[in-house]
C-alpha cells in the first residue's frame, strides 16, 4: 500500500515565486521597427569554387556507396 505523507511535508507556494527575478534599476532597451526588418541572406565574400554536374554526381555516388558499406 502506498505511504501518502502528511501536508505538512510539502512545500508550501508563494505567490509570485515562479516569476523571474528583475532589479527595478536594469532597463531594457526597448525593440524599434528596424529591428524586425530583415537584412535578407548573408552572401560570404569568398564561396568556393563552382562545381561542374558532373563532379556533384560522382561525388554523390562515391557519399552513397560509402554510406551503403558502412549499413552493411
Amino acid at each position: 500500500m502506498p505511504v501518502i505523507p502528511d501536508a505538512a511535508e510539502f512545500p508550501t507556494a508563494t505567490k509570485g515565486n515562479n516569476e523571474p527575478q528583475q532589479k527595478p534599476d536594469a532597463e531594457k532597451p526597448k525593440a524599434s521597427a528596424s529591428d524586425y526588418i530583415s537584412k535578407g541572406p548573408v552572401i560570404p565574400e569568398e564561396m568556393p569554387p563552382k562545381a561542374s554536374s558532373e563532379e556533384i554526381q560522382a561525388r554523390m555516388k562515391e557519399l552513397n556507396k560509402l554510406s551503403k558499406s558502412k549499413e552493411d
